[in-house]
């Protein structure tokens, strides 16, 4: 291997992957946000591709540009109506031109289309977009999504993706990822941390123009979302004005309020928890779930009343009804949490919270959700909780979230979000959810303007109004408003509102575009906005904005000597795992490895077979559980305390969904009782080791192949393979065995034969 291939990003295949890298540089001004997201592609084959590429972005963030740099040649193209986009797109592809295409998806997320790349080629795309950030009680939270999780459901029909926009994974890519943060002004003297990344502060300029430098502490990677959290922040409400960019004659403006609400007495609560432990949840989210449970427990006062409730692919209640706040009860949920474990399956939401909001039906109370929220029908559960009229509060737990998701969700239904990610001191999020909870329900939020003023439109404020936490609220209008804008709000004893914040207008205006764009995508997504979709199609090409209806694109016309001559194959760019991830081994690895530590390794497998399929000096495949032999393999080269646990696990490691289903569906059931998922799958392991371990010893290449493994495992210094055990579970479930035993005798080593007469 020469000294250039090594140095090429590999799949498990050997093969290159067409995605170098991706640095981010952004600028924080007050409440702006602004970012330069570059992506380097490569066509690692010996033909023409189609590389496609879905990526996040920020919850609220709006694309506001795409510049392109192609065999030397600095490209810019448009945004134009979405069906014309596409056809510009594949008319470019059969003329063996070069295209680019960008589309804004049904989950929030973005699709890159990269299309007749030439062979070894590489492409450089720099993406803009601009964001309003969001002080919460004199803190605020930045945070970069670099990866998409897994999420349970259909992408295409549950989650309203194109087949080509939905998401692929190599659980052996490692991408280097890249950032530099710039803060100005107040920003660049609050207390700054990163829970996800080491990070190192350089204040570059002082006074009352301050700049500090934000960057990475060392060696990153797209496997977890960046957040960066600045606190000891003072927040005063503050207008914003600036030209806008289509109507020559009309301002854009943000409002920004920090509310102070009236004082009042502290309520008790009456809270339903409900807590997801599905299998995306295992690792380091569900331990982040439990401590957040147990600082939200600890919160309880005399007079709150609460509910435990856990969720995956069904839900269990901890008790029938809400109970109230004792010694004996916070006791009794404190043991509960230090049980949990994300052995439930998939991620049902929807039918638990329905499950959820019915126990004690006529007790009013709002509801705790703690998730990663990696869901595909997050529309259904989004309309479920309106119609309940609950306010959600949502703790998102990972490192990589479904930040989108979450957001829509607690802002439907009137509630607040926080996010915990794994590591992160929970006590300060508890402290700001305790806040909303416990405050004022203040509704009806309106803005009254200067008089005579009589906006083109507004943005519609949130459901609820929490002190301390900032509303930002866009308007169009005629012309430049002179005075005060003020927030009004409704408390709940009373029927007049009252002004909450206040902001004076400046005649200051800024001049570049971000703002007008921010207001203009605003405005063509609003469902108050009346007017045809023709007319919201014009203004989303004149404000170039890419939603639903409107896609970048970029044709790159080749001399005809450099035009391809077939059509492109396409090729999906796969992500890597989410650190968080139940796909992750739960080993860390600190070996001199150039991944950030701490380093888990990307693997459904153990750490054990991780290590050796990177240490290796030949090329070995690892073993697939697709057949008995397949997992009597994989069993044998793994540690005892990976082995799967639950029906889950069981797929997620090969083992044909025909398989799981016959266990979870036929074997687990016995004379009208329910035998347990970790107790069918334990039983389960222990027959096919008692059933295929004597024709494992018997074949000499499957000897040969422990024996590499043993070998090569030794010199990675951990334990060999091991002799699978055959104590049975316990004596009363010796039907259970027997039932598996009897079905696997009509197995042969390549193939499952079960019966549901077994």
């Amino acid at each position: 291997m020469t000294a250039q291939r090594q140095a090429q990003l590999l799949n498990r295949t050997g093969d290159a992957l067409p995605l170098k890298r991706i640095s981010v540089t952004g600028v924080l001004r007050g409440l702006l946000f602004q970012a330069s997201v570059v992506q380097t592609f490569v066509n690692p084959f010996d033909r023409n591709a189609e590389l496609v590429y879905t990526f996040p972005v920020p919850w609220g963030a709006v694309l506001m540009g795409v510049d392109v740099k192609l065999a030397g040649k600095e490209l810019h193209g448009t945004v134009i109506d979405k069906k014309k986009a596409e056809k510009q797109y594949e008319d470019a592809l059969a003329d063996g031109n070069t295209a680019i295409m960008l589309e804004r998806n049904a989950d929030e997320s973005f699709t890159l289309n990269l299309g007749n790349l030439a062979a070894k080629e590489e492409c450089v795309i720099t993406l803009r977009y601009a964001q309003i950030v969001k002080f919460q009680q004199q803190s605020l939270r930045l945070t970069i999504p670099t990866v998409i999780a897994p999420r349970y459901g259909d992408a295409v029909r549950d989650g309203g993706l194109s087949p080509h926009q939905t998401v692929s994974y190599d659980l052996l890519a490692e991408y280097p990822f890249d950032f530099e943060l710039y803060l100005h002004g107040q920003l660049a003297s609050a207390r700054i941390g990163s829970p996800s990344h080491p990070i190192k502060v350089k204040n570059l300029v002082g006074g009352a123009e301050a700049i500090s430098k934000v960057s990475l502490g060392r060696s990153a990677w797209l496997d977890r979302d960046f957040v960066l959290i600045l606190d000891e922040l003072t927040h005063d409400s503050l207008f914003i004005l600036g030209d806008d960019m289509v109507r020559k004659d009309a301002v854009v403006v943000l409002a920004s309020f920090c509310p102070r609400l009236p004082g009042h007495i502290p309520q008790t609560v009456a809270l339903r928890i409900l807590v997801d432990c599905s299998g995306s949840m295992a690792g380091s989210s569900i331990q982040a779930a439990q401590m957040a449970l147990a600082s939200i427990v600890s919160s309880f006062k005399s007079g709150d009343t609460f509910l435990l409730s856990r969720f995956g692919s069904s839900v269990e209640h901890r008790s029938r009804t809400l109970w109230k706040t004792t010694t004996a009860t916070q006791a009794s949920a404190q043991r509960w949490i230090e049980g949990l474990a994300a052995d439930m399956g998939g991620t049902e939401m929807e039918q638990a919270l329905q499950a959820t909001l019915a126990l004690a039906p006529d007790v009013p109370g709002d509801l705790l959700l703690l998730t990663d929220g990696e869901v595909e029908a997050i529309n259904t559960v989004i309309a479920t909780a309106v119609q309940s009229g609950v306010r959600m509060f949502i703790v998102g737990i990972g490192s990589s979230p479904a930040q989108n998701h979450l957001q829509r969700l607690a802002e439907a239904t009137g509630g607040a979000c926080e996010f915990v990610a794994p590591g992160e001191d929970v006590h300060a999020a508890t402290i700001r959810m305790f806040t909303r909870l416990r405050g004022p329900h203040m509704k009806a939020p309106t803005v009254v303007w200067p008089e005579g003023i009589k906006p083109i439109w507004t943005s519609t404020a949130p459901l609820q109004i929490f002190d301390g936490d900032c509303v930002n609220v866009m308007a169009l209008l005629e012309t430049a408003p002179e005075g005060d804008v003020t927030l009004l709000a409704q408390a709940p004893d009373t029927t007049q509102p009252v002004a909450i914040a206040s902001a004076a207008i400046s005649g200051q205006r800024i001049h570049a575009h971000e703002l007008s764009r921010l207001v203009g995508y605003q405005r063509v997504q609003s469902t108050t906005v009346d007017q045809s979709e023709a007319a919201n199609l014009k203004e989303c090409v004149d404000y170039q904005l890419i939603t639903d209806q409107t896609n970048f694109v970029l044709v790159y016309e080749r001399a005809d000597a450099q035009a391809m001559v077939e059509m492109p194959e396409l090729v999906k760019v796969p992500q890597m795992m989410p650190a968080s991830s139940a796909m992750y081994s739960a080993a860390r690895e600190y070996s001199g490895s150039p991944m950030s530590a701490p380093r888990v390794w990307l693997s459904i497998r153990s750490s054990a077979a991780a290590r050796i399929d990177a240490r290796s000096p030949i090329q070995l495949k690892a073993p697939e559980a697709d057949t008995p032999q397949g997992l009597s393999l994989w069993l044998a080269v793994t540690k005892r305390k990976d082995w799967p646990k639950s029906y889950v696990e069981l797929r997620r490691i090969g083992v044909p969904s025909l398989t799981v289903d016959w266990l979870e569906l036929e074997i687990a059931a016995q004379d009208g009782m329910l035998i347990r998922e970790e107790v069918v799958v334990r039983a389960f392991i222990e027959a096919v080791g008692r059933c295929f371990s004597a024709k494992l010893q018997s074949d000499r290449g499957l000897r040969a192949y422990l024996s590499k493994w043993s070998a090569l495992a030794a010199a990675a210094c951990i334990p060999s393979s091991r002799v699978l055990s055959t104590t049975l579970l316990d004596a009363t479930l010796r039907e259970l065995n027997d039932r598996l035993e009897r079905a696997l005798r009509k197995c042969t080593v390549s193939a499952w034969q079960l019966t549901t007469d077994a």
